[in-house]
């Protein structure tokens, strides 16, 4: 087990995604091993391979995966690349392990979870240690 892997609450925004009509549970049940873009802001301490994300749209914590490939800047040509086709901005990506996607029975709130936790959440990124994700995931269901 690699022992750098960490556990994070990806907090997704409407405009980065979903403004295509597509909704966040078949984003994620769909997106496979696609790379995940950044734009402005990447996760403070990387999120290296085996690392676990949570991910959260609209206040529900929906589903998670494990990263394949840690966050990494892009280049000048791939940035160029992702404007035309998505018409954003993005400076980094990462890439998820496609087989880890799992989506969660229940999508507890992060106004729930937070006490149960004793965590408030960032706006995009936040951290969790081992005994919080357990948490999390009973409240999930899983």
């Amino acid at each position: 087990m690699n022992t750098d892997r960490l556990i994070c609450v990806l907090s997704l925004s409407k405009t980065d995604v979903f403004g295509r009509g597509i909704n966040a549970v078949d984003w994620l049940r769909n997106k496979d091993e696609k790379p995940y873009y950044f734009r402005t802001r990447k996760p403070k301490n990387g999120l290296p391979s085996g690392s676990i994300v949570l991910f959260s749209f609209q206040g529900q914590i929906f589903g998670q995966a494990t990263v394949k490939e840690d966050v990494r800047e892009l280049s000048p040509q791939e940035q160029e690349q992702a404007r035309k086709r998505d018409h954003f901005d993005y400076r980094y990506s990462m890439i998820l392990n496609g087989s880890s996607i799992e989506i969660f029975r229940n999508h507890p709130t992060k106004k729930d979870v937070a006490p149960k936790i004793r965590k408030n959440f960032g706006r995009l990124f936040t951290y969790l240690n081992a005994v919080q994700y357990q948490q999390i995931l009973k409240m999930a269901g899983e």
